[in-house]
Order: structure tokens, then sequence, then C-alpha cells
């Protein structure tokens, strides 16, 4: 039977179409019940929707609707609506271990909550932040809980996450958990208890947040017409909650998020997050600890830090008293936390609370810190440090998932059931040479929850993260969570990722919250500038150079292969030389010689086909195309936060293109050559490369970062032009060659249009030049890169040496080029 409780969990009828109950009713609803009876032949697992009487539960009335109506495939179209959504959104997650980032996987249809239930389970998730809270202060303070018996010094003292450098550090409001992640499973009988507790740096709350956009866009009426709660109040508490815990030293603080860079696990979601909060997203190299208190680096000066947001692990945080070989974390990080010059959150040593031998002792320690009964029960758990519990673990060692109080250290979780007899033996002897260092869990049964799967909807086991933040005057919980789900019916709390997700509806009757407003009137003193670090102000010149070099190659292949189509087959002499010309200034502009030059250039120029195609699309290949466009990506990764999402629709819409071009990778990875589907290719690049630009002048603030991808543009530009005009034009043709090779560069440089209208009655290579080089009007043309550079470099606010040298040499050129005589330049002689 359904487990009895509140009204909004008693079995309701579907709409009369969809009714399961009914014998040979036909629809999604009936077959998904259908594979449910199926599926739990041997054991009691609650679903989410369909109650154990086969019936669709109230809440997901509407949703059941939903997947009835769209069918089969409809479900499918939604579910790669949602996958290109994703990509197009540049939404990824790396796997630990892995080479490459993979795109966030997301189910379209959401998990449903009542409102009623949600509440509850609010109430003992706040309550559970605050034992934590407690417990972490605790154990980095008197240490009660050891003296008095209730917990194990051993249990503590002897975990890997407990710091020992940490002892005694207080943050400013006394608080030390400022975000806790929990991960809930439903039991065989519907009732919600704990798999694991996340504080090191948990993940996921922005993952939550990009789920909630797509699936708004994937179902967009269902996502308006449904009353739920909304996401953003719990951002927003955050953002308050950081200010809260500054140092009150702090008028105006200056808040950082810190992370370990695009090579983590959650890079995607840090950089979210960063966007989010508002606050800038640093890594260990960005900051600095002199004075007594850390400091951010920026263009020309030192900013302060109040608040380290941390997505760093604890141990490798400071090089000067943690690990020594660590390049993510800032030395001399905790000294400063000790003088209260900077809050650290979640506190150094945090870690030592995802310890899941607690659990089975944080009944007790709720009663003695809190004074109160836990209201959330936690997965069965057995410390094989006691005598009886380890007992009970080694008795049952085939039924149980075996543990490790920590991850890491040779020791890995793993599944008793599915172990063979000489994998039991290991994991006995193990257990019995170090019993601290194993727990046992009972596997928890896992609801299961409706999910696209090809032909229809399949029950996937459950698991919910939910996300508590600490505020003025508690703990708020997120009203959503990140669901994770899987195919079999396992304890997911060892895991290292989820292989797909869900976004959480939780029902809403009360209305929007009341929220504390974030525009706030503020003096002078409280206005923080905006602040830069190096690496990024860096990264924002290469992706304005690489976003320039591949537009330019764009236009220049574009340009050739009009040539080639048009001569290639013709044996018209200007033709083919002035194909050949072009071909050789392809090579040298890019750089990716031979290419059409040296001892066999006549061949390849003759059938210029492989060469063309890899200089489209072999990534691995410097000067190509697609390596351009690859490498502009991995730059706009590493200052993601600093972008409009939009962006990441274009980079995505390129790599799309391309990939499309390329065709199936052959086994030996060698791109194939142009044929009548390039052009068009080659063009829709030029549309997302176009877009992009637009947006890069549209939509960034013009501060040092923008300023610095501005000269990276002009200075690539500038070098562009300059390299084709030199290769292109510096030979002498006769007139009918001269005029094809000319035109084509005037195409590439998109001066052809202009050119036409003021240059008709006198065309030739000096007039070309008074166009592309020393015309201050034109976008394309050389001086009108310098004045932009000069512009640039007289707003940044370094003021030394050498950026006084640099702004006299561009003046200098600047100043050649208005004296330039194009006439002699474009005379020839021996």
């Amino acid at each position: 039977m359904d487990r009895p409780g509140t009204a909004a969990w008693q079995a309701s009828p579907v709409p009369h179409s969809a009714t399961p109950s009914q014998p040979g009713a036909p629809g999604m609803i009936h077959a998904y019940a259908a594979r449910r009876t199926a599926g739990r032949a041997t054991r009691r697992q609650w679903d989410e929707m369909v109650g154990f009487h086969g019936r669709v539960r109230r809440g997901w009335r509407d949703l059941s609707a939903v997947a009835e109506d769209l069918g089969p495939l409809g479900l499918a179209a939604a579910s790669a609506e949602a996958s290109r959504l994703l990509i197009e959104d540049g939404v990824t997650y790396r796997p630990a271990g892995a080479a490459e980032e993979q795109t966030w996987g997301l189910d379209p249809l959401p998990v449903f909550l009542e409102e009623g239930e949600w509440a509850g389970l609010e109430l003992s998730l706040a309550q559970r932040a605050e034992l934590l809270d407690r417990l972490l202060a605790d154990l980095y303070g008197a240490r009660s809980t050891i003296r008095s018996g209730l917990l194990p010094p051993e249990l503590v003292l002897g975990h890997p996450g407990f710091l020992r450098p940490w002892d005694r550090v207080v943050a400013p409001t006394g608080r030390q958990l400022f975000l806790a992640a929990t991960d809930l499973a439903r039991d065989s009988e519907g009732a919600w208890c704990v798999v694991a507790d996340r504080v090191q740096a948990p993940s996921g709350a922005g993952y939550a947040m990009a789920n909630r956009r797509v699936v708004s866009r994937v179902l967009p009426t269902l996502h308006q017409q449904a009353e739920i709660h909304r996401l953003g109040p719990f951002f927003h508490a955050m953002r308050l909650g950081l200010e809260h815990v500054a140092p009150a030293t702090a008028e105006a603080p200056r808040i950082v998020l810190l992370t370990p860079g695009t090579q983590g696990e959650t890079a995607y979601e840090q950089a979210l997050l960063s966007v989010l909060l508002g606050h800038p997203l640093v890594r260990g190299e960005d900051l600095l600890v002199t004075g007594g208190r850390v400091w951010q680096r920026t263009l020309g000066r030192l900013e302060p830090v109040d608040v380290i947001l941390r997505r760093v692990d604890s141990w490798y945080c400071d090089p000067l008293d943690l690990r020594p070989d660590s390049e993510l974390g800032v030395a001399g990080l905790i000294e400063a936390a000790r003088n209260g010059s900077v809050t650290v959150v979640n506190s150094l040593g945090a870690g030592v609370l995802e310890n899941p031998a607690l659990l089975p002792f944080l009944p007790a320690l709720c009663a003695e810190l809190l004074d109160e009964p836990l209201r959330l029960r936690s997965a069965p758990t057995w410390w094989c440090g006691r005598p009886a519990d380890r007992s009970h673990v080694l008795a049952n060692l085939d039924q149980l998932v075996i543990k490790p109080i920590a991850r890491g250290f040779g020791r890995v979780t793993q599944l008793g059931w599915e172990l063979p007899a000489s994998g039991l033996a290991g994991v006995r002897e193990r257990i019995q040479a170090e019993p601290w260092a194993w727990t046992g869990q009972e596997a928890v049964a896992c609801s299961t929850t409706p999910s696209v799967v090809g032909d229809g909807l399949h029950p996937r086991d459950l698991v919910l993260r939910a996300f508590s933040v600490a505020t003025a005057g508690g703990y708020q919980v997120m009203t959503g969570a990140l669901a994770r789900i899987g195919g079999r019916p396992v304890n997911p709390a060892g895991a290292a990722a989820a292989p797909m997700t869900k976004d959480v509806w939780i029902r809403n009757t009360r209305g929007a919250p009341v929220l504390a407003p974030w525009v706030r009137e503020a003096t002078p003193s409280q206005v923080v500038p905006l602040t830069l670090p190096p690496r990024v102000i860096e990264n924002m010149f290469w992706l304005g150079r690489y976003a320039e070099r591949a537009e330019d190659t764009a236009r220049l292949l574009r340009a050739v292969l009009d040539r080639w189509g048009d001569f290639h087959g013709s044996p018209e002499p200007a033709g083919a030389t002035a194909l050949t010309a072009l071909l050789g200034a392809l090579t040298a502009v890019t750089a990716t010689w031979p290419g059409f030059t040296g001892p066999d250039a006549a061949a390849r120029s003759l059938d210029p086909a492989a060469e063309l195609g890899s200089l489209i699309l072999d990534d691995e290949r410097q000067g190509s195309l697609a390596h351009a466009v690859r490498r502009l990506t991995e730059v706009a990764g590493e200052v993601r936060e600093q972008l409009s999402t939009d962006t990441w629709l274009v980079l995505g819409s390129l790599e799309h293109e391309l990939a499309k071009l390329g065709g199936p990778p052959a086994a030996d990875r060698r791109p194939r050559g142009p044929d009548t589907a390039t052009p068009t290719a080659i063009a829709k690049v030029m549309e997302g490369l176009l877009a992009l630009s637009g947006l890069i002048a549209e939509s960034l603030v013009r501060d040092a970062g923008w300023r610095f991808l501005e000269l990276g543009r002009r200075i690539e530009r500038a070098c562009g032009v300059s390299a084709l005009l030199r290769e292109a034009l510096g030979a002498e043709h006769d007139p009918a060659t001269e005029s094809l090779v000319l035109e084509s560069v005037l195409i590439a440089t998109e001066s052809i249009i202009t050119y036409r209208r003021r240059y008709a009655a006198r065309a030739g290579v000096a007039t070309a030049l008074d166009l592309i080089v020393v015309d201050r009007e034109n976008p394309r043309a050389i001086a009108y890169q310098l004045d932009r550079i000069g512009e640039a470099l007289g707003r940044l606010p370094a003021e030394d040496e050498h950026s006084a040298a640099l702004r006299e040499r561009v003046a200098a050129l600047r100043e050649l080029l208005r004296g330039l005589d194009t006439a002699a330049v474009a005379a020839t002689d021996e």
C-alpha cells in the first residue's frame, strides 16, 4: 500500500486517456506502470509518479498528461532538444580522471514534489546544517564531543580531512559551515533518509540552475503554468550570506570565488556561480598574502580580499601550512584567516564532516549540541572501529556498501553484492587490518522516477542533492534540488558522478518569498572597483586574437576557394597563375608551411583538395581554421565568467559546422578535401564569427579585460592584413593575373565594395594600399587598427617604462603611415 500521510501523496487518477489502472488502457503512463511492476519482482520500491496501486499521484497529473500528449516521438524530441541546448549553453562536466569535458546529462521531465512534504524536509535540512556547523566549530575548538566520549578521538583526529593547522581558527560570525549539500534517497516506504553529507566544497547548486533554465525552454508551457518555487532566492541568500560572513572591518566586502581552474570537474558550474553571485572567479596564482592579509592581483595594483568562497579542497588551499606541492592555493592563507583579515568558506577542514562513520553518532550529537532530536535519519551505517559494528559488517559484507571513512588513499567504495568471493575476502582482510578506516552502509532502495529512455518512459533510481546556505538568521534551503538518476538500484553515495540529472519542481502555493533587497544605496567608499587578475586579462587578449584569426582565416579561405572553383579546371593561364599566387599567400599568411610552397608546390597546387581540407578541418594543425576555432573555444572557457551565455551558443555552432563539414571521423583522422558543401559551411562559420564579434562589441563592459581583447583583435588584424599584402602583392604579375589577385585580396579584407565605388577609374595596387593600409576610416585598414590600439593603450591604468615605450612605438607607426607614399611602395624595380 501507499505510505499514509498528507493528502498530497494519496493516489489520484490521471486524465481518462492515461489512466493506467484501466485494463488494456493505451499510453505512455500505462506502459510505465507496467515496466515498474515487471522491474520490482524482487524488491519493493517507491515511485515518485505512480503509486503501488498503479495510479498517478496527484501532483504529477499535469506532468503525466504532458508526457502522454508528447508520446514516444515527442519525448525523444524533447530529450534531443535538451541535449542541444546544453551543448549550445556550454554546460559541461569533467568526470574524475577524464581527459576531456563531457556535455552535462539532463532528462527533460522534472521531478515533482509537493510543498507540504518539502516544507518538512526544509526544516530537517536546516537543522542538519546547524548541527554540522556546531560540530565543526567544536572539533576545531573545545572538542567537548570527544572529551565527553560522544565521539571516538580516532574517528576525528585520524581522519585525513581533519586539518591541525586550522585548529582554533574562528570565523567572524562564529559559523564555520557556510554551504552544505545533502544527498537524500527514499526507502521502500517512501521516507527520505540521508546517504551522504557534502561540505568540503559542495557542488551542484549551479547545475540545478542550469537544469532549470534548459527545462524551462524545452517545456515552456508547462513551466509557465506550473506553480513552482524559483531557484533565484537561494542565490540571492548566498550573495547576502557572503557579505554577512566578512570581517567586521570590511565596509564593502571584496568577495572572490577560488577555483582550481578549467581542468576541475565542475569548471562550468564555478563560472556560472561567479555570474549568479556577481563575484570574480580567481585561482591561487591570482591571490597574494602580504602584510597579514589576502590581496587580489589586478592590473597595476593589488586589491584587498575579505571573503573567499572556495571550490578547492582544503589540503590544496595553502602550500605553506598544508600540501607544499599544491599549485592551487595561496601561501599564508591559514595565517591570514587566523588573524581575522579574511574569511574562508566553507572553513578549511570542513571535509572531516564528510566521514560516513559520523552518521551513526549524529542522533546523540544532535541531542547534545542542539538539545533536540535529529529530524532526518541517515541510512543505517556501521563504523568498523567499534567491535559490535565490525562484527555486523563482516557478517553481512555481501549485502552492504563498504565505504572508507575518506575518499582516496587507496581506498574506494565497493558494493558487497557485486564482489566475487575473492573480492569479499580481500575487503574482509582490509577491514580487519585497519577497522577504523571502514564503514558498512545499508543499500537504500531509492525511489524511481520516470525518465525518457529510447521508446518511452522508464523508471530510474533517484537521489536528490539538496542545498542549505548560512544567512544572518540561520540556514536557508534551496526550494529545489539537483536530482541524479541511475539505471540500477544501488546506493549512489560513493559514485563520482551521476550519469543523468533532472530538474526538481516544488509546488508553490505561498507566492514568491519576500527577499532582502540587493539594490541598496552605497557611499562612494562602498563601491567596489572591477578587478581582473592578470591571468584573465591575458586570456582576454588571446580571445581577441583567436577570434580575429579565425575570422581572417575564414575570409581568406573563402576567397581562395572561390578562385579554386573558378579556375582549378580551367585552361586560362591568368586564372591558374592567380590561383597559384593565392595558394602560396594562403600558406604564408596561415604559417602552415610547406603547404603550397617549396619543392612540391606545383604538384600540390594542381591538386590542392587535401591541403585545403587540412587548412579548414585539422584542429591539430596550427594555422588552420579548425585550430583557431578550437583555441578560441578553449580560451573562452578560461574566462567563461566574463562572457554572456549567448557566446556559447555561437561557439557551439562554430564547432558543429566544422564537425559536420568534416563528416564521419576516418580511421587515419585525415580530413577530407573541400567539396560543394564547403563554401556554404565556411559561410556559416563566418556568420557565427560575425555574431561573436557583435556580442563582444555590444555585451562586454569596457574594462581592462575588454581593452586587452580589443588590443588582441587589432594586433591580429593588422598582422594578418600586412602578411596578406606582402605575400599576395609582393610579386609582379601580368595585368590579368594582377587584377584577379588584387580582387581576391580586397574580398578577403572586406573592402571590395568601397574600392569599386571609390577607385573605379584608377584601380591598381597603389589605390588598394590607400584603402587597406592608410585609410583611417576603413575598419580593415592597418592605420585604423593602429588608431584603435593607441586608444586602448591610452585607457589602460598601468604607467611604467614598458607601457610608455609601447605607446611611443605605436605613435611612431601611426606617424609613419600618415606620411606613407603608397604609389612609391607599389612601384616595382630590380
